[in-house]
């Protein structure tokens, strides 16, 4: 990343990328992913981890591929991608840990909302601006479909939570006014900062909402405690330098 960019992520607590990736690669992830969720349906194991109701009392939801990295070589491939690492590194420093890959799938119509929270708030890592993350969507995202919204200049500091089931957290008094959305074309990358306010709406169009976010932590700093303190190895390799 260049020196401006930088800046500006430090500023506004996120970045939109050039598009990164071509359109065939683009269709290769698509693919991939699609190939996991039949995977996990075959295997009754595909979760619905927000369940909820449009105004018009349809039921919505929200199905995660959690450690999309061990569910498929595609995935493996591009959580070690130099064109995603070296952007993360020039953000956190060169020792990189995966903490989390997850797609987040919204199907046509019923994709569900995904509420204001902070990823650190789940991560509970011991160093400040410790992790990034790394959110794509394998076809153009907008307001219409689940594209991301971010609140800027909000990642000073943790604000407060409250739970909700099944096992999420959502920030109890968000600055919605201040938040702007991000849509996103094919093969860009919204990078932000692991205390950035974010959301992502329903999805009402016709079409299925492909996102994925993979979260990467400076490895030199440690989990403390939330949902990923007692990971296997596996789950959270260092991918480049040391821990």
């Amino acid at each position: 990343m260049t020196p401006t960019q930088i800046e500006q992520f430090r500023r506004e607590g996120f970045l939109v990328s050039d598009p990164i990736f071509s359109s065939a690669e683009i269709q290769t992830f698509a693919d991939a992913y699609d190939a996991c969720l039949e995977r996990l349906r075959q295997e009754q194991a595909l979760k619905n981890i927000r369940p909820g109701q449009l105004e018009d009392g349809t039921q919505t939801e929200v199905q995660q591929i959690r450690c999309a990295h061990l569910f498929h070589p595609v995935f493996a491939d591009l959580v070690r991608d130099a064109r995603i690492l070296d952007r993360v590194e020039s953000l956190i420093g060169p020792n990189l840990r995966l903490i989390l890959c997850q797609g987040l799938y919204k199907p046509a119509h019923t994709g569900g909302e995904i509420d204001w929270h902070q990823d650190d708030y789940y991560f509970g890592v011991s160093k400040p601006d410790a992790v990034v993350s790394c959110w794509m969507a394998f076809g153009d995202v907008n307001e219409d479909n689940g594209c991301m919204w971010v609140i800027p200049r909000a990642h000073q500091q943790l604000l407060e939570h409250h739970g909700v089931d099944p096992g999420g957290y959502v920030m109890s008094s968000p600055d919605e006014p201040a938040a702007v959305a991000v849509p996103l074309q094919a093969g860009q990358i919204m990078f932000h900062h692991g205390a950035t306010p974010h959301r992502t709406l329903p999805n009402t169009t016709d079409q299925p909402r492909r996102a994925l976010a993979i979260h990467y932590m400076d490895a030199t700093a440690t989990i403390l405690g939330g949902n990923r303190e007692n990971e296997p190895p596996e789950n959270t390799p260092i991918l480049r330098g040391h821990a």
